[in-house]
């Protein structure tokens, strides 16, 4: 089966005319019977409580809906106001400045947003923590900021990730036919791409209600470069010809009718895609098997890695490690019988000098009770691990810690002493190196780079995984004000010309 999302960023709130659009896209996709997900910013929220558009709230209401920031491209924008915070004051200031706009789109809408995306490539590692906290359980938007070379879901801060899928992540365009037929002409390569590959995946299509009638963006006109005008000041883009307009719904309608006619395509939505990657639960005993192969792995390498029936990220591994071999050793510590439990990965990078002396068992059987503790109560991966005089990374400690596990799992006793080994973390690989590319967007300043969140991100790729397809778990029950029906079956809609 071949799943695909569509979803739009409901963002402009400079004019009428961009409302009509919003409210045209949900009513065509509602009248094929197709589910989508509007991403709505606070504003554009707002905007339509103030100006009595009841009915483009209605018409977005009936699909899945999420949340893209209060003010958007409006400066500061996330990535700016977060550029140079360390991580728990990063976590206070998105939840300061973002939490109304969520407020306000959940009671403007009727619903929990179900998902959330950064505005344009504005994106921070640091938002995460409140995001967990307002219930949040998707990340949808594309960007390159962390990912998987899959270009399928992933995992990333205990959230699902349909995100930076790259060749698998389609910006649909309407303005002409050849925009039309390229749309189509990609659409086609990536379902090919994951027919022959895996037989199975995720495409995620994506617009901007506001390209059906304007040539631009309104935002870069009123806020690029990181300029902010008063709200008088505020200008839209130059608009379609109402031929144009009537030619683009045309085509987006053309659309949902061409993706539709390939074989095992299915039709989902945001909250869809929860219970399509949802994942098995580990057993709170989880047996000496499993536990060995794990730490015969991290002795190689710091990432994610399967086991058994089940995926592990790095932190999820290390937390299962603490807790059995503090279990084992009967440590005084109050443990959770959670191994699916939300983490997160070190918040600072410290730099230490090498472990060259053997560590005694007594000083590594400290720490391990230290260590359970701190995961116990932070739900998080320390930066430093104390052992007696010195100090270790998480990643040596855990590459140890897995030396120690599996030689109590084969022989049955530990070590007296430990020849201290290095921890190879590869799974910072997953985040993106800082570069002008990353950032680019007309709404930043031409200079903008933001070194500081690319360094918090490979911190937290302690987190990340693949997310696997489950589709015994597919159902067609819908929550929150999503009215769709059966929709996780092979989709049909009315066949109609398609491009050739």
């Amino acid at each position: 089966m071949i799943y695909v999302l569509i979803w739009f960023d409901v963002e402009d709130y400079f004019s009428a005319e961009s409302d009509d659009a919003d409210m045209r896209a949900a009513e065509i996709a509602s009248d094929a019977g197709v589910p989508v997900t509007v991403k709505v910013v606070g504003e554009k929220a707002r905007a339509l409580e103030r100006n009595g558009r009841q009915d483009v709230i209605r018409a977005l209401a009936r699909h899945a809906v999420g949340y893209h920031s209060n003010w958007h491209s409006r400066p500061p924008t996330i990535a700016a106001y977060l550029a140079d915070l360390d991580w728990e004051d990063g976590a206070r200031e998105f939840q300061e400045r973002e939490r109304q706009g969520f407020e306000d789109v959940r009671r403007i809408f009727g619903q929990d947003p179900i998902c959330f995306g950064q505005p344009g490539p504005s994106w921070a590692p640091q938002i995460y923590p409140a995001l967990r906290k307002w219930n949040v359980q998707l990340y949808l938007d594309e960007a390159a900021h962390v990912g998987l070379p899959t270009e399928q879901p992933f995992w990333f801060q205990s959230m699902l990730h349909i995100f930076n899928l790259r060749r698998n992540a389609i910006k649909m365009e309407f303005g002409s036919a050849a925009d039309f037929e390229q749309t189509c002409k990609l659409f086609k390569a990536a379902y090919e791409r994951i027919s022959t590959n895996s037989g199975s995946g995720l495409i995620s299509l994506y617009y901007h209600p506001q390209e059906f009638i304007y040539r631009g963006f309104s935002d870069e006109v009123n806020f690029g470069g990181g300029t902010n005008p008063s709200s008088c000041s505020w200008q839209t883009f130059q608009q379609r010809t109402c031929s144009e307009v009537r030619s683009a719904y045309q085509y987006y309608e053309r659309l949902l009718q061409f993706t539709s006619s390939f074989h095992e395509v299915c039709f989902i939505n945001a909250r869809q895609a929860l219970n399509l990657y949802a994942e098995p639960v580990v057993p709170s005993g989880v047996s000496p098997h499993l536990v060995f192969e794990l730490a015969e792995k991290v002795q190689r390498e710091i990432t994610f890695h399967q086991a058994g029936d089940y995926c592990f990220s790095a932190a999820e591994i290390f937390e299962l490690l603490v807790k059995w071999l503090a279990s084992r050793l009967q440590l005084p510590v109050e443990l959770s019988g959670d191994i699916h439990r939300t983490m997160s990965g070190p918040t600072h990078r410290s730099v230490l000098r090498s472990i060259d002396k053997p560590v005694p068992w007594a000083e590594f059987e400290h720490s391990v009770r230290e260590v359970a503790c701190f995961v116990e109560e932070h739900r998080q991966i320390p930066s430093v691990i104390h052992l007696g005089d010195q100090c270790s990374s998480p990643e040596n400690f855990l590459a140890n810690l897995g030396k120690v596990v599996g030689s109590l799992v084969k022989q049955g006793t530990p070590p007296a002493t430990l020849k201290w080994q290095r921890g190879i973390f590869t799974a910072g690989e997953y985040a993106a190196q800082d570069s002008p590319e990353l950032w680019a967007w007309p709404i930043f300043p031409s200079s903008f780079r933001a070194p500081n969140l690319m360094r918090l991100a490979r911190l937290q790729t302690w987190t990340i995984k693949p997310a696997t397809l489950q589709p015994y778990l597919e159902t067609g029950s819908d929550r929150g004000g999503d009215q769709s029906q059966d929709l996780l079956q092979p989709h049909s809609i009315h066949p109609t010309q398609t491009p050739s």
